[in-house]
């Protein structure tokens, strides 16, 4: 039975999104937090209402198009909070590009070996190449190394989700909580989606996760499509 379509317009998300977030403010035990992230939830919902609904994806993504045009302006207001503490994220620009930099060499590096162990086709291996990135960027990276681009957003979504969800809670178990090296930890590994998780109760850390996401975007442009070349060939 198909359900009318109705139900899945943006107006009812952006309810569903709201009524979800509400009810994350009201968890305080970290785990359950960490598990009633709105996004994680709002992704958990709507995938199994559209396979009850045997709904094609493709039905729903039109008539909630509105969303998906959202998403780049929704990408630049991150930089609002950047704005607000760049008197203390300029002092440590350096820092965090170097920090930067080895995120993006190590998520290459450790995505190829696993690559390697587990004998990946070379196609999936290039699409797992560039994850410490922002979907767009991702999409033209991996083109451009030979892989298949949907698969690798859909891996650079699902990190942000993890990020999102496990996040603070991994930094907090390592009794991280330095507002700049947790900033910087989410923004280069869990870009957006982790980024914007941040935000709403961290704006210090949000400002240092907006620099290093964006950061880590153009350094896995201008890296990846050398540095992965030369490890596939070494080990793959």
């Amino acid at each position: 039975m198909i359900f009318s379509l109705w139900w899945f317009t943006v107006p009812v998300l952006i309810s569903l999104f709201l009524v979800l977030k509400m009810l994350n403010t009201k968890m305080h035990h970290p785990i359950s937090k960490a598990l009633s992230n709105p996004v994680f939830c709002c992704i958990l919902l709507i995938s199994s209402a559209l396979v009850l609904a045997d709904l094609p994806y493709q039905r729903f993504a039109a008539h909630s198009q509105l969303l998906s045009w959202l998403l780049e302006p929704a990408i630049v207001a991150l930089a609002l909070p950047l704005y607000q503490q760049f008197v203390h994220v300029k002092k440590s620009l350096l820092l965090i590009m170097l920090c930067c930099s080895v995120g993006v060499i190590n998520a290459t590096l450790v995505a190829t070996i696993l690559s390697a162990l587990f004998a990946a086709p070379v196609q999936m291996s290039a699409s797992l190449a560039s994850l410490s990135v922002t979907t767009p960027i991702t999409l033209l990276v991996t083109e451009s190394l030979g892989g298949i681009p949907s698969l690798g957003a859909a891996m650079v979504i699902f990190i942000g989700v993890l990020g999102a969800i496990f996040g603070n809670l991994v930094l907090a178990i390592v009794k991280i909580s330095n507002p700049q090296a947790k900033g910087v930890a989410i923004g280069t590994a869990c870009h957006a989606i982790g980024t914007a998780s941040l935000i709403t109760e961290q704006p210090k850390a949000g400002a240092f996760a907006s620099v290093a996401m964006a950061l880590s975007a153009l350094l896995s442009a201008l890296i990846v499509p050398w540095l992965y070349p030369l490890l596939s060939h070494a080990l793959i």
